[in-house]
């Protein structure tokens, strides 16, 4: 038993100091991977929060019935245009909604590698090729700031298209809607 205990002893040893040797990625790389999933979460609940104000203003932007129906034909068409601008800008929302939704899909998924070997590591044993998960983890972590600044490109374009659309929009229903005259 003692000569087994003697044999473990430099195994247990050399295991410890194995794992030990990747705890500065591992830790890097789990900092990394929450500043990056806060970062990403945070811009795709802005995307989603703006497309639902902008879609709840839209349908807050009516003309009066009895101002419709005295409307010349060409005034129905320019309004009708004008919505379907705002229509068309707001869909330009779905493809960037869809691009980050895929992106946090298999972020989600990859993120529990990340707590393996987190788990792992305060365990002092972590599976497989740790250099291996680590760089693929990292390039994860790096593809992500690149599609966040690209996504925030987009973003910017959508918005402006959008505000410009809403913008026309409520400035014709005030040209189509006249405020009431002020009673005396």
């Amino acid at each position: 038993m003692k000569k087994l205990f003697l044999f473990a002893l430099p195994l247990l040893m050399i295991s410890c100091k194995g794992v030990e040797q990747y705890r500065a990625g591992i830790e890097e790389l789990s900092g990394n991977w929450d500043n990056t999933t806060k970062a990403v979460t945070e811009f795709s609940g802005t995307v989603s929060s703006d497309l639902t104000n902008y879609t709840q203003a839209l349908a807050g932007v009516k003309l009066d019935e009895m101002v419709a129906k005295k409307l010349k034909p060409e005034q129905t068409a320019a309004w009708d245009a004008a919505n379907k601008a705002v229509t068309d800008a707001l869909g330009a929302y779905a493809p960037l909604q869809q691009n980050i939704n895929d992106f946090v899909a298999t972020w989600t998924e990859k993120s529990a590698a990340v707590t393996a070997l987190k788990d792992g590591l305060a365990a002092g044993k972590i599976e497989g090729d740790v250099t291996a998960q680590l760089a693929d983890l990292g390039g994860m972590v790096t593809t992500a700031g690149d599609n966040l600044k690209a996504w925030q490109g987009t973003y910017g374009t959508v918005k402006g298209g959008v505000d410009t659309a809403m913008s026309a929009l409520t400035q014709l229903m005030g040209t189509l809607a006249p405020a009431a005259p002020a009673k005396k």
